[in-house]
C-alpha cells in the first residue's frame, strides 16, 4: 500500500492557496538588435497561471533546506517559497514569479521573486514547493 496525499493536495489548495500567480521563463537566448547594437532579451513566455501561495518562513514551518553538497551551487537562505499544485509545472531555476492576484495581502502585487531552484518532484506530494529570491521590491510611494 502507497501513502497517497492527492487528496490533502486539494485541501490545502482551498485553504492557502487563495492567489494567482505566474511563472515566467525565457523563450530563448538574447538578440542582437542592429539599430542599437545591444543584446536584447525576447520577451518571456508564461509556463504557468493559476493558483498558488507566496509565503515567508514564518508560514511555512518544518520546510527544510537541502543539505550542504547537494548538486545546486546556490545557498538559498531565503525566506520566501511558492506554493502551486502538483498538477502545476516544475518552475526551473531563474524562472520569475509574479503574483497577479492577491487574496490577502496587497502589498504582494508588483513583486517578483526568482526561482533559485528547480521546484521540488517527488513520489509521494500534496503541494510542489519552490525556493525564490525576491527580485528588487518596488519602492513604497
Amino acid at each position: 500500500m502507497t501513502l497517497d496525499l492527492r487528496y490533502l493536495g486539494p485541501l490545502v489548495e482551498d485553504l492557502v492557496m487563495g492567489d494567482t500567480i505566474q511563472i515566467r521563463r525565457r523563450s530563448g537566448p538574447s538578440v542582437l538588435n542592429p539599430d542599437t547594437g545591444q543584446l536584447e532579451d525576447p520577451p518571456p513566455r508564461v509556463v504557468y497561471e493559476g493558483p498558488g501561495a507566496v509565503l515567508d518562513n514564518a508560514a511555512v514551518p518544518g520546510l527544510s533546506l537541502p543539505a550542504a553538497g547537494q548538486p545546486y551551487p546556490d545557498d538559498p537562505k531565503t525566506t520566501y517559497r511558492l506554493l502551486t499544485p502538483p498538477s502545476a509545472p516544475v518552475a526551473a531555476r531563474d524562472d520569475t514569479v509574479r503574483v497577479l492576484r492577491a487574496a490577502q495581502d496587497p502589498a504582494l502585487l508588483g513583486r517578483t521573486w526568482r526561482c533559485v531552484l528547480p521546484g521540488l518532484a517527488a513520489s509521494i506530494i500534496a503541494v510542489r514547493v519552490t525556493w525564490l529570491d525576491e527580485n528588487t521590491p518596488r519602492s513604497p510611494a
